[in-house]
């Protein structure tokens, strides 16, 4: 009787513990509110139009390049790989230094070494 009961606690132990573990879903943190996300793209590209001083045009050039890469994100699987996710993000990234006049992605460029040299070092 002992056994039978060890043996039933035990498979709903495991029965429950892997219904958990199915039931969880990865998101990006930014990508479950549309509101959000777009508020956070406004945010990235205010800090890159400090940084080179965008023009309109480029300005939502870059706009539409995040929403292009939003909807490509969303509902494909294959891009919810870790190798997946980060060569759609260096796709982005190269349309987005595309967009870019070659003295504003020299200072971009040079902003990021900036940052990279002061916050990078050993010691």
């Amino acid at each position: 009787m002992k056994k039978t009961i060890l043996a039933i606690a035990t498979i709903v132990t495991l029965t429950i513990g892997n219904s958990f573990a199915q039931r969880y879903e990865h998101h990006a943190p930014a990508a479950k509110s549309a509101r959000v996300d777009n508020a956070y793209e406004e945010m990235k590209i205010n800090k890159l139009d400090e940084i080179v001083k965008l023009s309109r045009k480029q300005e939502n050039q870059i706009k539409k390049i995040e929403n292009k890469y939003d909807r490509l994100a969303s509902p494909n699987r294959r891009y919810h790989t870790y190798q997946g996710m980060k060569r759609l993000e260096e796709e982005k990234q190269r349309e987005i230094l595309s967009v870019l006049t070659p003295v504003q992605r020299q200072r971009l460029f040079a902003y990021q070494h900036r940052y990279e040299t002061r916050y990078n070092r050993r010691g």
